[in-house]
Parts: C-alpha cells; sequence; structure tokens
C-alpha cells in the first residue's frame, strides 16, 4: 500500500556498558534531518523498494532512464512527505476523526496485506495440480449474437418462427440488440446450453428468459480458441490455484470467526 509507512523506533540499554555507547548502538541510521526531525535511512529504503518494480519498467523501455535521478525523486518525495505532514500536524488535522479513521484503516490494510502474503508464502501447488487443471481445460468458443427481445414468450415464439422462415418479424430496432465478442465463460449457463453446437446463423432452438425478459438468439459469428501449450499456460495456471487455495484459507478463517453486526 503506497504513502503508508509503520516506524518502530526501538532503544535498548545494556547495564554492562555504558549510556553513550548504548545510544550509539541503538540510533537507526539518519537519512535526512527535516526541522529538527530525523527521518530514518529504513523510511528512504522503503520508498525505494516501493517503487523497485516501476524502475524495472523504466529500464527495460526507456533508454535515457537515469536510476540515479529514479533513487533522488524517492529522496526529494521523502522530504517533501515529512514537510506536509509537519504542517498537517501544526494544524491539528492528524487529531480530526476523518484521519484518525483513515489511519486505523490504513494500519489494518498493510497488516491484513502482510498476512496475506505471509499466507501465500505457505501455500505449494503441485506439478501434478497443475497439470490435471490443464488437462480439464477445454478449446475455449467465442460468439458474438443478435438477440431480439420482448416481455411475452407467445411474441418471442413467434418472432422465432419469423426468422427461421426468412420473413420480417414486425421488431424495432430498439428490441434487437448486436452484441460485441462474448466467451463461452461469460454467457449465462442457461444460453450457452443453448448455443454451443449452433454454427453461424443458427438459432436457439427455443427462446430464452432472462431478467424477467424472453430473448430470440441467433448466433452471427463463432470463434474457436486453440488450447495453449503446456508451458505457455503453467504459470498462469499455478498462480490460479494459488488464488482458489488462498480463497479456501480467507473462507476459512471467516467461518471460524465470531462476527456480529450492529442493528
Amino acid at each position: 500500500m503506497k504513502g503508508v509507512t509503520l516506524v518502530l523506533l526501538v532503544g535498548t540499554l545494556s547495564v554492562f556498558a555504558s549510556a553513550t555507547h548504548a545510544e550509539k548502538q541503538a540510533a537507526p541510521e539518519v537519512f535526512a534531518v527535516v526541522n529538527g526531525t530525523p527521518l530514518s535511512m529504513d523510511l528512504y529504503r522503503f520508498l525505494v523498494g516501493s517503487r523497485e518494480q516501476e524502475r524495472i519498467e523504466r529500464q527495460a523501455y526507456e533508454s535515457g532512464f537515469d536510476a540515479e535521478m529514479h533513487r533522488q525523486q524517492a529522496a526529494e518525495d521523502l522530504v517533501m512527505t515529512e514537510l506536509l505532514a509537519q504542517q498537517a500536524t501544526r494544524m491539528g488535522i492528524h487529531e480530526t476523526e476523518l484521519v484518525k479513521a483513515e489511519m486505523a484503516m490504513a494500519e489494518k490494510t498493510l497488516l491484513a496485506q502482510l498476512y496475506v502474503k505471509r499466507l501465500m508464502n505457505t501455500i505449494e501447488v503441485d506439478e501434478s495440480e497443475i497439470r490435471r487443471y490443464y488437462d480439464q481445460q477445454k478449446e475455449q468458443v467465442m460468439y458474438r449474437f443478435m438477440i431480439w427481445q420482448t416481455p411475452d414468450q407467445d411474441r418471442a415464439t413467434d418472432i422465432l418462427a419469423a426468422l427461421k422462415a426468412g420473413k420480417d418479424a414486425g421488431t424495432s430496432e430498439q428490441d434487437i440488440v448486436e452484441t460485441p465478442w462474448l466467451l463461452d465463460t461469460d454467457i449465462a449457463p442457461e444460453v450457452n446450453d443453448k448455443v454451443r453446437r449452433l454454427g453461424v446463423n443458427d438459432f436457439a432452438e427455443k427462446p430464452v428468459l432472462q431478467d424477467g425478459v424472453w430473448k430470440v438468439v441467433q448466433v452471427i459469428d463463432r470463434q474457436v480458441m486453440s488450447k495453449q501449450s503446456y508451458e505457455e499456460e503453467r504459470e498462469v495456471i499455478k498462480a490460479e490455484l494459488a488464488r482458489l487455495k488462498l480463497d479456501e484459507k480467507l473462507e476459512k478463517l471467516a467461518d471460524d470467526a465470531s462476527i456480529v453486526f450492529s442493528e
């Protein structure tokens, strides 16, 4: 989560060493001092690390990318953030209820993300699972449809009969919809079951009821997407299986929790 940084300063005193020596040992590295307030090097490293992916991408695609300038920008942003935060504190903005709520939510969100990251590190996906998932995948089909809509079932049946006979169905343009390309997985099951065996220009055998509207469906274009090779699909499948396992862990966490909503 960008812009959210938790800083923990811990001082350790040793009963076997002088106080001065202990302070030197416990003092964190200071990156800069802004109006008397020290900014730790850890804050700077955190900010640079949070922008690492951006740096990698820009270096790959920008021939004139200046890594030193990128780090300098992070330093300037950190100092400016501190200056703005100091001003906000002087104005008492940090004491408003809205800011307190946002900070509390930011902290909880960060902790939740860190916990999810730790959960992800415990998830293992076997090669056999990836292979089984891949073998179960079918070729995907994409469709484009022409759809005639009416709230009346008998009227939908008459429209279908007229269209199949090549006659004018007497429908207005407002009742006709031409869809963009749709994957079969994005099509409602009750429609997909009726159209997956149809060819181009064929009509579904019967009108389909959806959301209180009867629809006459015609396939106006169809395209079969060949399944990619195992090597091309492997990482995508692995990520999907890891996500499914994470969802199971999160669902169990919610199921085991005691949750009571206020009225």
